[in-house]
């Protein structure tokens, strides 16, 4: 689809990046949401959900859906029914697309797939996210008009490439906002620090640092299952939900800097 004076997609691209590049961090989620409306249009698409690899399907937070105007929002409840962990092992899946039309939405054995149908879906795309040579997530793209030709090869690879560009800039978002919390932020945090032990705090400047659980291990005379244990008793202790979430805590606070 052309847009404007858009008229091929490495202006569109352009266009995005411009867009996202001035945009202020605590602003993305919102400018986010015009951008990835732009994408559907640009492709003919109808809406889309973005999730961490790691996060249950639509999981309050960790994930962001767009539409446009008509079609119908997602229901999360209406989704995450029947055998919908079989939809999550898709999005896990090492594919770089997974692609489903009318007829395999309709008779598939996934109740979410089914769902989607139901709601007037006719086809379905799964795209497989990746950021440093690992799987992230996926993003998930369904079409309501049972006129849209589908997309070609090229197509798709362009869609992907789209994708992995909004996920570096979401990703980068999420570590701006998260560095720059406000005041109360790093005086809670400065009271959760002092709920760690000196084991833990050492434990925590080197996963900082990069080091792996078996390189703390090494360093610290410990068992790397000691390393682990360490590593999720202070998510508890933190609240924080993953290995990242733990480092970034820890680079605000001044922990996994090495002297010199």
């Amino acid at each position: 689809m052309k847009t404007d004076n858009i008229t091929s997609f490495s202006q569109f691209v352009q266009s995005q990046i411009q867009t996202l590049t001035t945009c202020q961090a605590k602003d993305f989620d919102e400018i986010f949401k015009g951008v990835a409306i732009g994408g559907l249009e640009w492709f003919g698409l109808d809406r889309l959900t973005m999730f961490p690899n790691s996060m249950i399907l639509l999981n309050d937070g960790k994930t962001v859906t767009v539409a446009r105007s008509h079609v119908p929002k997602v229901d999360k409840n209406k989704l995450a029914v029947g055998n919908f962990p079989d939809y999550l092992k898709l999005l896990r899946s090492k594919s770089s697309f997974q692609l489903f039309n009318n007829l395999e939405l309709a008779n598939s054995p996934i109740s979410t797939l089914r769902v989607l149908h139901q709601e007037g879906a006719h086809s379905h795309i799964i795209v497989k996210l990746e950021l440093f040579g690992q799987t992230w997530g996926a993003v998930s793209f369904s079409s309501f008009d049972e006129h849209h030709p589908g997309l070609s090869p090229e197509q798709l690879n362009e869609l992907r490439a789209l994708c992995n560009i909004w996920l570096v800039y979401w990703q980068h978002s999420s570590m701006a906002k998260s560095l720059s919390g406000g005041e109360d932020a790093i005086v809670d945090e400065g009271e959760k620090l002092l709920k760690l032990s000196k084991k833990q705090c050492s434990v925590l400047s080197l996963l900082a640092q990069g080091l792996t659980a078996k390189q703390c291990a090494d360093k610290l005379f410990l068992s790397p299952r000691t390393i682990e244990s360490h590593k999720y008793r202070m998510l508890d202790i933190l609240e924080l939900d993953n290995h990242t979430e733990l480092v970034q805590f820890a680079l605000r606070n001044g922990l996994g800097i090495e002297e010199s």
